[in-house]
């Protein structure tokens, strides 16, 4: 018996070393960001504290998986999250996350959100407005350079009272609405423009000249 509980020994010792180093995962929602870029500062810094071994961020639903030590605590990785940027927090657990909202477009602008959540929407020719320039404007909430290009709109509407302007969230390239559209959204931001006599011109990327001369087309 003495010799059966020597050889238990070791392997006893192994199991609790390997309890005590066990790995844990768990979720952070994020707040305080604008576009999954952001989650790029937030990785580096999470990354120097000791015992992190993985990584993920969520882009739509704005969270940090983190795999690490179970040593290290979550006060420790909300420390990092919040060193990352000006307003950046995380919380422990799912379903919280949540990007900086878009700023509003000016009282009385003709703006119209036709979907928030990739749903398809058909034909743009049949949504677009008569006797004005439509914009519609395919953006996501992670899309850093759909900001830019939503702030551009938001002055030309301000100006302007013959532009109207139609959001569309993209949420991702797998969604309906992406699918609708096809090979012609092929990257953020995208833009369909319609001239009043109903002229249609496609821009990718954040370029206010195309899109002030799009705006001038007959």
């Amino acid at each position: 018996m003495r010799i059966h509980l020597l050889w238990l020994a070791p392997a006893l010792l192994a199991s609790i070393a390997t309890t005590a180093r066990a790995d844990r995962t768990q979720v952070y929602s994020v707040t305080g960001v604008d576009c999954a870029d952001c989650a790029n500062p937030i990785r580096a810094e999470v990354r120097k504290i000791r015992g992190v071994k993985r990584i993920e961020f969520d882009r739509n639903r704005v969270e940090l998986t983190v795999a690490m030590d179970d040593k290290v605590s979550d006060a420790a990785v909300l420390a990092a999250i919040a060193r990352s940027g000006p307003d950046f927090q995380g919380v422990p657990g799912a379903g919280k996350g949540a990007y900086l909202p878009f700023a509003e477009y000016p009282k009385g602008a003709d703006i119209v959100v036709l979907t928030t959540t990739g749903a398809a929407v058909g034909p743009l020719e049949k949504l677009r407005v008569n006797g004005k320039y439509t914009v519609f404007d395919f953006y996501a909430d992670w899309c850093g350079p759909c900001r830019a290009v939503d702030k551009a709109l938001r002055a030309t509407v301000e100006r302007r009272k013959d532009v109207a302007v139609r959001k569309l969230n993209v949420m991702d390239f797998e969604s309906p609405l992406a699918r609708e559209q096809g090979g012609r959204l092929r990257a953020l931001p995208y833009l369909v423009v319609f001239s009043p006599a109903g002229k249609r011109t496609d821009l990718v990327g954040a370029n206010e000249k195309k899109l002030a001369a799009a705006l001038e087309t007959p």
